[in-house]
Formats: C-alpha cells, sequence, structure tokens
C-alpha cells in the first residue's frame, strides 16, 4: 500500500513510477488462508512470553521437519496461497480492491512517518511510565536508569536531529538487557530493533536516497522477527505444548504437534508474502 516516492511516504494508484510497484493488498487472501492453522502462530509468536522454555533441550532435526506430513501440507497450503494471491492481484477485480483500498487509506499513508514516530514515541513513554523494564513487558530489570532511557528515547523520537540518540538508544537497551538474559531469549527482539533503529537513523538524514530507504529498513526487520519466531515451531514443538493443552480449542481440532509446524509454516511465508507486496 506504501511505496516512496522522492524520499517521503507517498500512497498512489497502479500508474504510479516508483522504485516500488504498488501491489494490491493481496496479502489479505494468505492471512486468511492460513488464519484458520495459525492463530497461535500469532498469539505464541514468542512462547517464552507464557511458558517455561528449556534451551538446552536438543532441537528437532531438519530431517525431522522434512519428514513431517504436516510440513508438507502447510507448504501446499502457502503455496496455494501465493499463487491465489498472484492471480487475484493480476485481475481487474484485484485492481480495483487495491484502488479503492489505496483511497481509504491515503489519509495514513500520506502521514506515514508521523505515525511511526507517534506510535514508537507512545510506546517507550508506556515503558517508561510502566518502570523496571527493557524493552517489553517481560524483560524486567531492577535498574531504575533503564526506564528514564525509555524517556529519552521517547523524547528524542519528537526532534528530527535527536532522532539518532533514539537509535542507539533502543541498541543500548538490547545490549543492556544481555547482563540478565541470555542471548537466544534476546534474538527474539533483535531484528525489530535493529529495523527500528534503522528507520529512525535513515529518517534523519538529510540525503534523499538513504532517506528512501527508511520503510524498506523497517519492513525487513519486521519480516525477519516474524520469521525467526517461525524457526522456534520447528526446533521447539515441544515448548508450545503446555500452552496447547490449556487452551486446546487453539488447534481447532488439530494433533498439537501437526498444529505448531503448520502454524510454523504459515508465520515463515507470511513475511514472504508481506515482503513482494512491497517491492
Amino acid at each position: 500500500m506504501v511505496i516512496l516516492k522522492n524520499g517521503n511516504a507517498y500512497n498512489g494508484v497502479t500508474k504510479s513510477v516508483s522504485n516500488f510497484k504498488l501491489r494490491p493488498p493481496v496479502a489479505f487472501f494468505l492471512l486468511l488462508l492460513t488464519a484458520s492453522f495459525s492463530l497461535s502462530g500469532i498469539a505464541n509468536a514468542h512462547v517464552k512470553w507464557f511458558a517455561t522454555y528449556d534451551v538446552s533441550q536438543t532441537p528437532r532435526t531438519i530431517d525431522f521437519i522434512l519428514a513431517s506430513q504436516a510440513f508438507w501440507t502447510a507448504v501446499f497450503l502457502a503455496l496455494a496461497g501465493f499463487s491465489l494471491s498472484i492471480f487475484v492481484e493480476r485481475s481487474k477485480f484485484g485492481q480495483s480492491i487495491s484502488d479503492f483500498l489505496d483511497f481509504l487509506c491515503d489519509p495514513l499513508c500520506q502521514r506515514m512517518d508521523d505515525f511511526v514516530r507517534i506510535a514508537t514515541g507512545f510506546f517507550f513513554i508506556c515503558l517508561f511510565a510502566s518502570g523496571n523494564v527493557y524493552l517489553t513487558p517481560e524483560l524486567t530489570t531492577p535498574d531504575e536508569f533503564v526506564s528514564w532511557l525509555h524517556f529519552i528515547i521517547g523524547i528524542s523520537i519528537i526532534f528530527r536531529y535527536t532522532r539518532l540518540v533514539a537509535a542507539i538508544g533502543i541498541m543500548a537497551l538490547w545490549f543492556l538487557a544481555l547482563r540478565d538474559y541470555d542471548f537466544f531469549h534476546l534474538l527474539d527482539y533483535l531484528p525489530l530493533q535493529l529495523g527500528l533503529a534503522a528507520y529512525f537513523v535513515l529518517e534523519g538524514v538529510k540525503r534523499p536516497e538513504w532517506r528512501a530507504r527508511r520503510f524498506e529498513a523497517l519492513r525487513w526487520g519486521l519480516a525477519v522477527a516474524i520469521m525467526w519466531s517461525s524457526l522456534e515451531k520447528f526446533a521447539y514443538a515441544d515448548w508450545f505444548i503446555p500452552i496447547l493443552n490449556e487452551h486446546p480449542y487453539i488447534t481447532m481440532g488439530l494433533p498439537q504437534y501437526s498444529f505448531v509446524i503448520m502454524s510454523g509454516v504459515a508465520e515463515f511465508a507470511m513475511p514472504g508474502q508481506y515482503l513482494r507486496s512491497h517491492r
């Protein structure tokens, strides 16, 4: 929905000329297709929030995953979703949907930078108010200065010339968290933090060719974060079983391990469709 023109967030129609060809929002078709077996793929994106985990546990091998019927069933459904989206987006019907949603989303797309800054600033001010956490409420710390670092980041986002400070602060929080949490745990947050930090660095520069890449950096950070969380479902499916035991309705009757594997495939495929729709 958003393409970049002259370094600014801009929303247009397919006839617009840009480095990013506008695609209709056909990702919805893939989301609808996979939603039936990936509800917990979103809710449990970071299973460490909801259940105990053991990194010393031996991960499942690639051979084991490839031998799973659930894996190939999910791959087939994902490919079917991609094929359907391509078919629809090339049709007149798909173009009509795209143009209509372009019209609806235009006010937001014209102010996309403002939206990202306000949302991110509000998030960090909320973390400051909650106190004693790193980047997310589940990463607690006894150090009071960490809360004030969140406050500084939230304020720095307001001004263009201090957004580099915000970017450095975001990454500093991640490295500070390494004092209290293991590297594997914090990998859940690294791609998105890098993407967000890169966005604020590029958004604050004056060179148009650099600034034009800011949303691309943010998209890739989000995509890699989602894809990384999906790998946990392949390697450590046992981590998710206690949650499914507590909420059995999530599986919709599917075997638990099959559901976890299919959720992982769906979660891994979604960023591919998301990135493809923003080429």
